[in-house]
């Protein structure tokens, strides 16, 4: 099973965002997933840094993978995935018109976690456009997983720990909260490096703004569920990267992988690297604000 590293979801500035990519070339994983899947406006991401990136993370022996922007609406967007598209790497599609646009005949194309493949079905028509590899929604069952993989034998990949990705506007609700339009971006997304934190009104955390997406509230975590992964065909487990500790969660999946911590020690060192609690209960067909434990759902 290989352990992954996906797309920077929030704002950094140009010196961090380089600093986090020089960082992940010493992590424990096999594929690092490098573009921008929310906000083609963030000062941190750029286009004649990435050659370089590549290059870094390639030499450190990890595959690297560019993903794409989740919504697409406008020329702009539209040009920053043509030059997304200029380098020669596997891509990662998040908006189904980056399958017209990358010809999976010449390189490797993934569907991403924002391509909506619920069912066998459409992962089968994925398949006969060329793609072999898919990270399912944050949304489905280890049930739904389970099934599409043993129906269409594809390469499956989950999303297993970070803010999970909800939802994608075309409007952006960072800038909207300040009074702003998203063509009038000041960056205050810059200000909240995991996102803006929304409360019910009994200040209970329901969901993470960033830009034009909304996340979890919490941090959604599979480290109790590992082994159940393994046995439903699950090829590739992915973390998403945080401001802080991305290093030390990359650690605690890979030992757990390993075999070498059990599910309470990674639940313990995790909840000792995270702010805030966490949520997996899609996992298992439950709400998906709720946590539920490996022991007790007896899974």
């Amino acid at each position: 099973m290989e352990l992954t590293l996906g797309p920077i979801l929030f704002e950094r500035n140009p010196d961090e965002f380089l600093r986090f990519y020089e960082e992940a070339a010493r992590m424990d994983v096999d594929r690092v997933y490098i573009g921008e899947v929310v906000c083609a406006r963030k000062l941190g991401f750029s286009h004649s840094d990435l050659k370089a990136i590549i290059e870094l993370l390639e030499a450190a022996g990890k595959k690297v993978t560019l993903s794409s922007l989740a919504v697409i609406s406008n020329d702009d967007e539209l040009e920053f995935t043509r030059k997304l598209l200029s380098h020669s790497c596997s891509i990662e599609a998040n908006d189904m018109a980056v399958f017209n646009m990358a010809d999976p005949s010449v390189r490797e194309v993934f569907a991403g976690p924002h391509i909506t493949a619920y069912n066998a079905p459409t992962v089968e028509f994925l398949k006969s456009i060329g793609v072999k590899r898919v990270t399912f929604p944050v949304e489905l069952s280890k049930e739904s997983f389970e099934h599409i993989i043993r129906e269409t034998g594809v390469f499956g990949e989950v999303f297993a720990h970070g803010k999970a990705p909800l939802a994608f506007s075309w409007r952006c609700y960072t800038s909207r909260a300040f009074g702003l339009s998203k063509t009038n971006c000041k960056h205050h997304c810059m200000n909240y490096p995991d996102g803006m934190e929304l409360k019910t009104v009994d200040k209970e955390p329901i969901f993470t703004v960033n830009g034009t997406s909304v996340l979890s509230g919490d941090t959604y975590t599979l480290i109790e569920f590992v082994d159940s992964l393994k046995e439903a065909g699950v090829k590739a487990l992915r973390i998403s990267p945080q401001h802080k500790n991305t290093g030390k969660i990359v650690e605690v999946f890979r030992a757990r992988m390993n075999g070498t911590i059990g599910n309470k020690e990674a639940l313990d060192e995790l909840k000792a690297v995270t702010d805030g609690g966490f949520s997996n209960g899609w996992y298992l067909g439950g709400a998906g604000k709720d946590y539920l434990s490996a022991v007790t759902s007896g899974r």
